[in-house]
């Protein structure tokens, strides 16, 4: 007897499998459903029932209150049963968010930050170049010893051996 019941029943490896929580959500689901609308038919009889008994000495209204009150947890019960079907059906939906779209959102996060990391890389390297040919060049002007003003900015360093500039170039 034991075999039969544990066969039938769910385990957390059965959970793992593909569309699993799924299934699982919807039997609970339609479980719960029934056993609360089950409660629901009985919580308006047992109302009804309560609020028929008279007791000598009873205001107006007093045994629909006295019936309302007695019958308060088997209406918690009832709301209780709605609120787990509601939580039944969430069960899939969490169980995709945090372990199927998550690790996806991450990759792409990574190959988000990786090909910005890759780009600015590029732009520091080419920042680098920049200053190198100004160092460059003010470099050659100042060799040059000519106070022409215009002189300075032709003047790139170009001209003849390894400067800075070339070095950077042959780094990046």
């Amino acid at each position: 007897m034991s075999e039969i019941n544990n066969a039938a029943r769910w385990t957390s490896d059965h959970l793992m499998k593909p569309g699993g929580t799924a299934l699982y959500g919807a039997q609970q689901r339609e479980r719960l459903r029934q056993m609360a609308e089950e409660v629901r038919a009985l919580l308006g009889e047992y109302r009804a029932d309560l609020e028929s008994i008279r007791i000598d000495g009873d205001k107006p209204f007093e045994r629909r209150i006295r019936a309302f009150l007695a019958s308060r947890p088997l209406a918690r019960l009832e709301k209780d049963l709605r609120n787990a079907v509601n939580d039944a059906g969430k069960l899939d939906k969490e169980y995709q968010r945090r372990f199927v779209e998550l690790p996806e959102k991450r990759l792409e996060k990574a190959k988000k930050k990786e090909l910005e990391k890759a780009h600015d890389k590029g732009l520091n390297a080419a920042r680098s170049v920049n200053a190198a040919g100004q160092l460059n060049g003010l470099a050659q002007a100042v060799q040059d010893g000519s106070g022409d003003e215009k002189g300075d900015t032709k003047k790139t360093g170009t001209d003849g051996g390894s400067s800075f500039l070339d070095y950077l170039e042959k780094r990046a």
